[in-house]
C-alpha cells in the first residue's frame, strides 16, 4: 500500500467557519489549528471568483507555503444550477453548457495564475459531469459532455485535471444527478483525464455501503483511478438520509457509514501508483460549533486515513 507520509488533501471549507458566515477572527483561529495539524499535504478548495471567501491572498498568508491546492468546480457548479438547472459541462442546454465552459476558462486562467506566482501550487482540477437538470436522456448529457470535454482539453493546463464522480442521474431520487460513471469513462477514455471517486458519492447513488468499492475497481480496470476523496453520508440523524453533506468518520459521528474499514477497501482496490492524490471533506453541520470542533473533525478524519493506509 501506498505510504502517505507526504498527507492527504484535506477539504477543509465545509469545516471552516467562513462557511457558516462567522467571522474573520475565528476563521484565522482554523487555519492556525490546522497548520499544526500532522498529516496534511495540502487543500481542496473551492474557485468561486477566487479560491477563499476573502481572497487568494487570504489563504496563503494563513497556510503553510509548502501546502498543494486541489481546486473543485463542484462549489460553483451547484451554486449557478441553484439558479439555473441547465447549467454545467453535460447540459443539454447549449447556452448553460457554454457559460459552464467559460466558468472552466475562468478556472484554467486562475490556476495558470497562481501556478506562475507559486510554482506546482496547484495540482489538480477536479471537474463534473453536471446534465441539464429534469433531462433524462443520458445519450444527449454525453454527447453535451463529451463536447464540453474536447474543448476543455485543448487548453493549456499547468494542473492534472480529474473528473470527479457524482451519484448518477439514472438513479431514484439521485442527489446530484450527473453522469454516470460508464458514460463518464467512455468520454474520457481518450483523454489525459483521471477520475476520483468519492466515497460517499458513490455510496448515495446505490444507497448502499458497496457501491464505492465496485466504482473503484471500475474505474481501475479501465486504467483512469486518479484520486480518492472520503466523505461520509448517514441514513438518520443530522446529516440526514443518504445526503451529500460530507459526514465525519464513524464513530466520531456515530451515525455515519464511512468508516477506516471501509476506505482501507477502497485503498487494497487501487493501483496505489495511479493516485495522484487521496484524502477527505468533511462538513461540520452546527453552524455554532466552535472552531475546536471544526478541527477535531479533520484531525479524526485524518487519524481514520492513517489507519486506513498503513
Amino acid at each position: 500500500m501506498k505510504n502517505y507520509n507526504a498527507g492527504y488533501i484535506i477539504g477543509a471549507y465545509p469545516c471552516a467557519p467562513s462557511f457558516h458566515q462567522k467571522s474573520e477572527e475565528e476563521e484565522s483561529a482554523f487555519w492556525r489549528q490546522l497548520a499544526d495539524t500532522a498529516g496534511i499535504r495540502g487543500l481542496e478548495q473551492p474557485c468561486l471568483e477566487n479560491l477563499h471567501p476573502y481572497g487568494d491572498e487570504w489563504l496563503w498568508k494563513h497556510t503553510p507555503g509548502e501546502w498543494q491546492i486541489v481546486v473543485t468546480a463542484i462549489m460553483e457548479t451547484m451554486r449557478r444550477r441553484g439558479i439555473n438547472g441547465g447549467f454545467g459541462l453535460a447540459s443539454s442546454d447549449e447556452t448553460q453548457r457554454r457559460s459552464c465552459v467559460d466558468y472552466y476558462r475562468h478556472l484554467q486562467q486562475k490556476i495558470a495564475a497562481v501556478n506562475a506566482r507559486h510554482s506546482g501550487k496547484v495540482i489538480a482540477l477536479e471537474i463534473q459531469a453536471a446534465p441539464l437538470a429534469g433531462n433524462a436522456d443520458v445519450a444527449q448529457a454525453t454527447d453535451a459532455f463529451a463536447r464540453s470535454i474536447k474543448e476543455i482539453a485543448s487548453w493549456d493546463w499547468s494542473c492534472r485535471l480529474v473528473l470527479e464522480h457524482c451519484d448518477a442521474m439514472t438513479q431514484t431520487a439521485p442527489r446530484k444527478g450527473f453522469l454516470p460513471l460508464e458514460n463518464v469513462l467512455d468520454v474520457l477514455s481518450g483523454y489525459d483525464i483521471s477520475v476520483c471517486i468519492n466515497w460517499a458519492r458513490s455510496a448515495i447513488e446505490g444507497r448502499n455501503v458497496t457501491l464505492p468499492l465496485t466504482h473503484t475497481q471500475q474505474v481501475t480496470q479501465a486504467g483512469k483511478l486518479g484520486a480518492l476523496m472520503f466523505s461520509g453520508t448517514t441514513q438518520t440523524g443530522d446529516y440526514g438520509e443518504w445526503q451529500d453533506l460530507h459526514a465525519p468518520f464513524a464513530p466520531f459521528c456515530e451515525e455515519s457509514l464511512l468508516t477506516a474499514d471501509r476506505t482501507r477497501e477502497l485503498f487494497n482496490a487501487a493501483d496505489a501508483a495511479t493516485l495522484h492524490f487521496a484524502g477527505i471533506k468533511l462538513l461540520e453541520i452546527n453552524a455554532n460549533a466552535d472552531v475546536g470542533h471544526r478541527v477535531a473533525i479533520l484531525r479524526n478524519g485524518i487519524d481514520a486515513m492513517n489507519s486506513a493506509t498503513k
